[in-house]
Protein backbone atom coordinates (compact mmCIF):
# COMPACT_ATOMS: atom_id res chain seq x y z
CA UNK A 1 0.00 0.00 0.00
CA UNK A 2 2.47 2.38 -1.13
CA UNK A 3 4.98 2.12 1.64
CA UNK A 4 7.82 0.55 -0.64
CA UNK A 5 10.05 3.53 -0.22
CA UNK A 6 11.41 2.43 -3.80
CA UNK A 7 11.26 5.46 -5.34
CA UNK A 8 14.72 6.96 -5.19
CA UNK A 9 14.68 11.12 -4.99
CA UNK A 10 17.09 13.62 -2.89
CA UNK A 11 17.04 16.32 -0.70
CA UNK A 12 18.46 19.75 -2.39
CA UNK A 13 19.98 17.58 -4.94
CA UNK A 14 22.65 15.80 -2.46
CA UNK A 15 21.11 13.65 0.56
CA UNK A 16 19.58 10.56 -0.83
CA UNK A 17 16.11 10.44 0.11
CA UNK A 18 13.59 7.51 -0.87
CA UNK A 19 9.87 7.65 -1.28
CA UNK A 20 6.81 5.37 -2.03
CA UNK A 21 4.79 5.63 -5.05
CA UNK A 22 1.96 7.73 -4.57
CA UNK A 23 3.62 9.76 -1.78
CA UNK A 24 3.97 13.81 -2.92
CA UNK A 25 6.40 15.98 -1.45
CA UNK A 26 5.25 19.69 -0.22
CA UNK A 27 7.58 22.26 -0.78
CA UNK A 28 8.41 24.41 2.51
CA UNK A 29 7.08 27.42 1.05
CA UNK A 30 3.90 26.25 0.72
CA UNK A 31 4.45 23.95 4.52
CA UNK A 32 5.09 27.73 5.67
CA UNK A 33 2.57 29.66 4.04
CA UNK A 34 0.24 26.69 6.02
CA UNK A 35 1.39 27.89 9.05
CA UNK A 36 1.07 31.46 8.46
CA UNK A 37 5.08 31.75 7.83
CA UNK A 38 5.85 28.84 10.98
CA UNK A 39 7.30 25.81 9.12
CA UNK A 40 6.49 23.74 12.24
CA UNK A 41 2.77 25.58 12.64
CA UNK A 42 2.44 24.74 9.17
CA UNK A 43 3.43 20.97 9.70
CA UNK A 44 1.13 20.61 12.51
CA UNK A 45 -1.62 21.28 9.56
CA UNK A 46 -0.42 18.67 7.47
CA UNK A 47 -0.07 16.57 10.18
CA UNK A 48 -4.05 17.16 10.88
CA UNK A 49 -5.07 16.51 7.70
CA UNK A 50 -3.33 13.12 7.34
CA UNK A 51 -4.82 11.92 11.09
CA UNK A 52 -8.13 13.12 9.55
CA UNK A 53 -8.44 11.39 6.16
CA UNK A 54 -7.00 8.19 7.46
CA UNK A 55 -9.21 8.48 10.78
CA UNK A 56 -12.22 9.25 7.89
CA UNK A 57 -11.16 5.91 6.10
CA UNK A 58 -9.70 3.52 8.06
CA UNK A 59 -11.63 4.54 11.66
CA UNK A 60 -8.06 5.33 13.05
CA UNK A 61 -5.21 7.80 12.85
CA UNK A 62 -2.74 5.38 12.96
CA UNK A 63 -0.71 4.41 9.14
CA UNK A 64 -1.87 1.15 8.09
CA UNK A 65 0.88 -2.05 8.25
CA UNK A 66 2.36 -2.67 5.38
CA UNK A 67 0.42 -5.38 2.84
CA UNK A 68 2.52 -8.61 4.15
CA UNK A 69 2.37 -7.53 7.75
CA UNK A 70 -1.75 -7.13 7.75
CA UNK A 71 -1.91 -11.18 8.96
CA UNK A 72 0.08 -13.82 9.13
Amino acid sequence: MGQADDVPASIDGKTPAALSEGEFVIPADVVAHLGDGNTEAGAAVLQGMVDEIRASKTGTSEQPPQMGELTQ
